[in-house]
């Protein structure tokens, strides 16, 4: 069994949480400096949002620079767990996401990191700092949970190295790089009745094709 005590706890933050989505909108993209917002379905979520409330953004900027992820912490707040659920998002905790880290540096230094549903970025942000020469690939289809990971990568100053897809994984193409590939996070737990007939008939041939 593992021992915890080298387990780093979370760092919390006690600022006023956004009470909408509308509002967690705003924060995100004050925080992370984007204007216009740079995708066309996030551009729709900043359009409803109101401007953030005064005093709120430095603290909270604060506690991601202290290894929290209090704007993930209020998407899984705000997102009502059945939504999420049907969407496979699962938001890890941090020790499980460093512990995983841990683990995978045994393999070697990786030349990037695909996160293939990657949420506000809690896997890709740990892997950012255990992997500093990292280039780092985000895919989400979320468009308020890309603009909650665009703003922790500008906190964290990792925006430079960060490139988001905003797409399905299953349709993403991604280039060879010159060397490994680390693919980190939580696989999108959804039910076998919430996947489209083209989809599973994909996973069958991809299957297929690697044996």
């Amino acid at each position: 069994m593992q021992d915890r005590r080298d387990v780093p706890e979370p760092v919390r933050t006690t600022v006023a949480s956004p009470a909408t989505e509308e509002e967690l909108a705003a924060l995100a993209a004050e925080l992370a400096g984007v204007r216009p917002v740079p995708k066309p379905d996030e551009r729709a979520v900043r359009s409803q949002a109101p401007a953030p409330f005064p005093g709120r953004v430095r603290p909270i900027a604060r506690a991601i620079a202290a290894g929290g992820d209090p704007l993930g912490d209020a998407f899984c707040r705000l997102r009502p767990p059945q939504a999420r659920r049907r969407q496979g998002a699962v938001y890890t905790p941090r020790p499980i996401v460093e512990s995983m880290l841990r683990w995978a540096a045994g393999a070697g230094r990786p030349a990037r990191v695909v996160d293939p549903g990657a949420g506000s970025g809690r896997f890709l942000f740990a892997a950012g700092r255990a992997f500093p020469d990292a280039a780092l690939v985000a895919v989400e289809t979320d468009p308020l949970a890309a603009l909650t990971l665009r703003a922790n990568a500008a906190v964290l100053g990792m925006a430079d190295r960060l490139k988001l897809l905003a797409a399905d994984y299953r349709s993403v193409d991604l280039s060879d790089v010159g060397g490994p590939t680390l693919y980190v996070g939580n696989p999108p737990y959804v039910r076998h009745h919430d996947v489209a007939p083209a989809w599973k008939d994909w996973l069958a041939a991809a299957a297929a094709r690697y044996g």
